[in-house]
C-alpha cells in the first residue's frame, strides 16, 4: 500500500511537469509568431520614407546658448540643418530616395517650454530674419525650462518599386535645457474690511507687462467703500508707480478712508510671477512712506483695533514682500481716519 502511493505521488509530479514543460512550449511558440501579426510582413523600413535630419541650434554670434537666461531679456537664435538645403537628402536610413526635390519651404517653430507649469510658449518676432533665425523672449521665470525648435518641409520623390511621384515631409526637431531667472518683484495688495461690511481693497499689475530694460513699472488700483464711498464699484488708477521697494500711492490721488476707532479686518493679496518667498511677507500699519517700514500696529496682524494704537499724522499701510530670487516690493498707501 505505502509503495503504491509512492508511485502515485511520482505519477502526479511527472504530469505537472510535463504540462509545465508544454505549457512553456506553446507560450514561446505564441511570442515568436503573435497570432495578431500572422500573415502580416512587416518590412525594416516604413514604406513612405520621412526623413528626420540633425538639427542644432545656438547663439546667432555661433556660441552655444546659455543654460541660464534671464526673464524679458530677447535672444536671437539661429538653427544649422541640412533641412535648409537646395535638395533634399538622396538618402536615409538606409534607402535610396530618387529625383528628390523639396515642394514648399521649410516651416519653422520655437517654442519656449515651462517645465514647471507645463505650459508651452510659441516664440514670435516681427523682425525681419532669416528662416533660420528667431528673437526667443523667456517671459515666464523657471527652475525648469527648455528652447524648442521643428522644422518640417515639404518634399517629392520617385518611388522605385512603383515609379510614381510621392509627396512626404522631411523633419528636424532639438531642445536646449535652460533656467530663467526672475528680475520681476512681487505685486500684492490688501483688503481691508471694516464693522458694517464696508471694504477697500487695492492691488498690483506690472504694466507695461514683460518690460526691459529695469526698472519694472506697474500700476496700483483700488476699489470699494472705503475707497469711494459714493461708487463702490468704481476702479481708480494710479499708474505709473516703479515696481520695487520704493513704491509710495500720493494721498492726493488714492486713500483707504476708515471711521475713527475702527476694527479692521485685513487679508493679503501676495501675488508673483513666480515663487513668493511667504517666510519674508510683512504688512499693517506704519508710520512712514519711505525707507524701511516703521509698523505701528503687530506685525501681519489679520484685525487690528485703532483705538488701541498711536497713531501718527500721517499713517500708511504697507506691504512688504520678496520672492524666492531676491526682488523685493515695498507698497505704502496711505491711511485717512474720518
Amino acid at each position: 500500500m505505502k509503495n503504491r502511493s509512492i508511485f502515485v505521488v511520482v505519477a502526479i509530479i511527472v504530469s505537472l511537469a510535463g504540462s509545465v514543460a508544454l505549457y512553456a512550449q506553446d507560450d514561446a511558440t505564441k511570442k515568436e509568431t503573435p497570432p495578431w501579426l500572422e500573415g502580416i510582413n512587416m518590412p525594416p523600413h516604413p514604406e513612405n520614407l520621412s526623413p528626420v535630419m540633425p538639427l542644432k541650434i545656438f547663439m546667432e554670434n555661433g556660441e552655444a546658448i546659455p543654460a541660464t537666461l534671464t526673464e524679458d531679456i530677447p535672444i536671437t537664435l539661429v538653427a544649422d540643418t541640412a533641412i535648409f538645403d537646395a535638395e533634399p537628402p538622396a538618402q536615409y536610413n538606409g534607402s535610396d530616395i530618387p529625383n528628390a526635390k523639396w515642394s514648399r519651404n521649410a516651416a519653422v517653430s520655437w517654442f519656449f517650454i515651462d517645465w514647471e507649469k507645463n505650459k508651452n510658449v510659441p516664440a514670435s518676432s516681427t523682425q525681419q530674419l532669416a528662416l533660420n533665425q528667431m528673437v526667443v523672449t523667456p517671459i515666464n521665470p523657471t527652475g525648469k525650462g527648455a528652447i524648442t525648435c521643428h522644422i518640417g518641409r515639404k518634399m517629392r520623390y520617385t518611388d522605385p518599386v512603383t515609379g510614381k511621384t510621392r509627396g512626404t515631409f522631411a523633419n528636424a526637431s532639438v531642445g536646449h535645457d535652460a533656467r530663467v531667472l526672475d528680475i520681476t518683484p512681487p505685486t500684492c495688495g490688501l483688503e481691508i474690511l471694516v464693522e458694517g461690511g464696508r471694504s477697500g481693497t487695492f492691488w498690483v499689475a506690472e504694466n507695461p507687462p514683460n518690460k526691459y530694460p529695469l526698472p519694472k513699472l506697474a500700476d496700483v488700483y483700488f476699489s470699494g467703500a472705503l475707497i469711494n464711498e459714493a461708487d463702490p464699484g468704481a476702479i481708480l488708477a494710479v499708474q505709473g508707480l516703479e515696481l520695487g521697494a520704493g513704491m509710495v500711492v500720493p494721498p492726493e490721488k488714492a486713500a483707504v478712508k476708515v471711521p475713527a476707532g475702527s476694527v479692521l479686518k485685513i487679508k493679503v493679496n501676495g501675488e508673483d510671477n513666480y515663487k513668493l518667498d511667504n517666510t519674508k511677507l510683512k504688512y499693517g500699519i506704519c508710520s512712514n512712506a519711505s525707507g524701511e517700514p516703521v509698523p505701528v500696529s503687530a506685525i501681519n496682524a489679520t484685525e487690528i483695533a485703532l483705538a488701541e494704537l498711536e497713531l501718527p499724522e500721517n499713517p500708511h499701510f504697507y506691504v512688504d514682500a520678496s520672492d524666492v530670487s531676491g526682488n523685493r516690493q515695498v507698497l505704502y498707501v496711505p491711511l485717512k481716519i474720518k
